[in-house]
């Protein structure tokens, strides 16, 4: 019979070797702890006081570290994380053999975000000085990130109303049932408990004056708004806007803001992204910045026009949708528009008189008398499904609306919002798909935008530290 080797799989063995020995020299933890070692920790410094007395504390930059690789590799659980840095080569090598808790781990991620602020801020310099945050040309975009609360959470208010009617029934049978008697019963406590968290989440409902029946709320999670997520489903979520730089995909500025759609957070983005760049690039001005149809905002467009940055944001897709039922020749662009009485003129010479603004205020409402279109010969191809007189909007400011729309559709916005579609949806991909940001593990607004700051600061320290490449598939741009 054939002999073999005998298997030493399970042997232990002593090796005469260091951690540093035992690490691969490509393993992306040197990466990640040469470029945090170019950073200032004096904001976590400034928390302890054990410089006289007390034991030691673990080092923070070690923690960081921690945290990034956990995140490259998708472990976003401090329970896991803690099991991984007492066993894998790269965690322990981070800590420098130190052991950790996972209650230090937890409270180091959530506890510290004027800190997390102070690296971005950091990051975003030595990202200057590689000179791969350039800041003349950034983009916009958007993305629905679900809350750590569960769908089953949100809840209408007649049905907390409901709930709350019953359990004050119970609490007053049980008191009944324990009348006089000196061993209440255990469970009454929780009784109350829950039926104080109602009373919380109807107060909180009044308070957004929401007074409908089929007014929801997150009951666990406040803050989070139920919105509709990548896969169709509704459930608790943030809106998360990102401002990236086109020429290398480094993030600029992110924030979780009310809503859950993009419209009217250009003008605010555009802000406080150039408020970055002037804290670092000098003063510096955008001189483009390129977002979606869904940020089209006549209003913000024509404050924006007037400055320095030039805007490339294509026109609302939802704006010239052909009304149902109309036909071709009588769809809004064939109404002519009289300056001299201000009214519109539809194909069968009727007026429509100027009525009101829309509801955004950025459009006028022309409207025909209903009788006039009652008896109208063309009124099934007109206005078939409406029972007043056929109304027709013309945008405010067209000449602002045409300069936008032909500066999109000249050779250097179509190269502007292809660089968006992939610095700005790239970004957002790394942030959810490489650092694994499906979901929020950290409950309500401040834990979510502790996350997302996390994730900038991750971001943009692997670019900084050319673990990823620059997000720009052209090379510079030039305006």
């Amino acid at each position: 019979m054939a002999r073999y080797i005998e298997d030493h799989r399970y042997t232990p063995q002593l090796i005469p070797a260091s951690l540093d020995e035992l690490l691969p020299e490509s393993s992306v933890a040197r990466s990640l702890w040469a470029a945090l070692s170019r950073l200032d920790f004096e904001a976590h410094d400034a928390r302890f006081r054990n410089d006289a007395e007390g034991r030691p504390a673990l080092n923070p930059r070690c923690l960081t570290a921690v945290w990034m690789l956990g995140m490259l590799r998708g472990v976003t659980s401090s329970v896991r994380l803690a099991d991984l840095c007492g066993r894998d080569v790269e965690f322990r090598w981070l800590l420098g053999f130190a052991p950790v808790e996972k209650s230090t781990l937890c409270s180091f991620r959530k506890d510290y975000p004027q800190a997390l602020v102070s690296l971005s801020t950091q990051v975003l310099g030595l990202l200057g000085e590689n000179d791969l945050l350039p800041g003349k040309n950034a983009g916009v975009d958007g993305t629905i990130v679900r809350a750590a609360a569960s769908r089953h959470a949100v809840k209408r208010r007649g049905r907390l109303e409901r709930q709350r009617e019953r359990l004050r029934s119970t609490i007053e049978e049980r008191l009944t049932a324990v009348d006089g008697s000196s061993s209440p019963n255990p469970g009454d406590a929780a009784l109350r408990e829950q039926q104080q968290r109602l009373e919380r989440a109807l107060e909180l409902l009044d308070q957004r004056g929401q007074e409908g029946q089929d007014a929801s709320l997150t009951t666990s999670e406040p803050e989070a708004a139920l919105m509709r997520q990548k896969d169709g489903s509704f459930a608790p979520g943030y809106n998360a806007q990102v401002v990236s730089d086109l020429d290398t995909g480094a993030i600029i500025h992110a924030e979780l803001v009310e809503g859950g759609g993009d419209g009217g957070q250009l003008q605010g983005q555009l802000e406080k992204a150039q408020a970055v760049l002037d804290a670092h690039g000098g003063g510096v001005p955008l001189e483009t910045m390129t977002a979606d149809s869904a940020y089209h905002d006549t209003r913000q467009l024509l404050e924006l026009e007037g400055g320095k940055t030039r805007c490339y944001v294509p026109e609302d897709r939802n704006r010239n949708r052909k009304a149902p039922g109309v036909s071709e020749g009588y769809q809004a662009k064939a109404f002519e528009y009289d300056e001299t009485n201000d009214c519109l003129r539809c194909p069968q010479g009727q007026t429509l008189k100027r009525r009101k603004l829309n509801d955004a205020k950025t459009a006028t409402v022309y409207q025909a008398p209903a009788r006039t279109c009652r008896n109208c010969p063309a009124k099934g191809q007109c206005c078939p499904n409406t029972k007043g007189g056929r109304s027709v909007n013309r945008p405010l400011y067209p000449e602002v609306l045409k300069a936008v729309a032909d500066r999109v559709e000249s050779k250097q916005g179509k190269r502007l919002l292809h660089a968006r579609w992939v610095a700005c949806e790239g970004g957002i991909g790394r942030l959810k798909e490489r650092l694994h940001w499906h979901r929020c593990r950290m409950w309500h607004k401040a834990g979510a935008r502790a996350e997302l700051l996390w994730r900038q600061l991750t971001h943009n320290l692997l670019l900084a530290a050319g673990i990823w490449r620059p997000l720009c598939p052209t090379g510079p741009i030039e305006v």
